[in-house]
């Protein structure tokens, strides 16, 4: 049973998920700009965070094997909501507007800032952030702010780099060499979409915080 007494139990989730992808049949809830009209809070949250231009749309895709999940552009900032994706009846992926191009209003701007911090302080469900970076442009400012926002609400974060196809091995080893050290961690993860690469990396990640 996943519920016991009306309780999830980590524990059984933990070992029904290890056995199939379950990123897999992440369908599309709902998208808000109003806390009220959040789905209910329980269960297992993840945020997904990063530059408009960081990939994270077809990083979303990827996870989920499913190309039409998330809606990808070539101009950068066309998510302006905060969208929920069902995982499972447990687990949900919250996708924000990316920072730095988002095609929203100095207003709107604002009320996401306080419906954010809403978010984060409050939420109980919520388990960590997914915090992609261009790895050839990692930790811009936004990327610490974000960071920062995270250690603010003792929020645990996962780094994880993107578009690594742009790049020989050579240099994505530097680069993650120079993020671990300025983050001290060693938990950064390096994907690319085009290929399909560290998804699965990424998935077991998320998956370790349900516990």
């Amino acid at each position: 049973m996943l519920f016991r007494n009306g309780i999830i139990n980590p524990t059984e989730v933990q070992t029904n998920i290890k056995m199939q992808n379950i990123f897999k049949d992440t369908v599309f809830i709902k998208g808000v700009l109003d806390i009220k009209k959040m789905p209910i809070d329980d269960g297992f949250e993840f945020v997904l965070a990063g530059r408009s231009n960081a990939g994270k749309s077809s990083a979303l895709n990827c996870l989920a094997k499913n190309k039409k999940l998330a809606r990808t552009s070539k101009t950068p900032g066309r998510t302006t909501e905060i969208n929920f994706f069902k995982v499972t009846d447990e687990i949900k992926l919250v996708d924000l507007p990316g920072y730095g191009f988002s095609k929203i209003s100095t207003d709107k701007k604002k009320n996401l800032n306080i419906l954010l911090d809403k978010y984060f302080s409050t939420r109980k469900s919520l388990r960590a952030a997914v915090i992609f970076m261009d790895i050839r442009h990692p930790l811009r400012e936004n990327d610490v702010q974000m960071i920062e926002f995270c250690n603010k609400y003792s929020v645990p974060f996962i780094s994880v780099l993107t578009k690594s196809d742009k790049l020989n091995n050579s240099a994505i080893s530097k680069s993650i060499k120079d993020i671990e050290r300025k983050l001290n961690s060693h938990n950064v993860i390096v994907t690319s979409s085009k290929n399909d690469e560290g998804f699965d990396k990424l998935s077991k990640k998320i998956l370790e915080f349900i516990e």
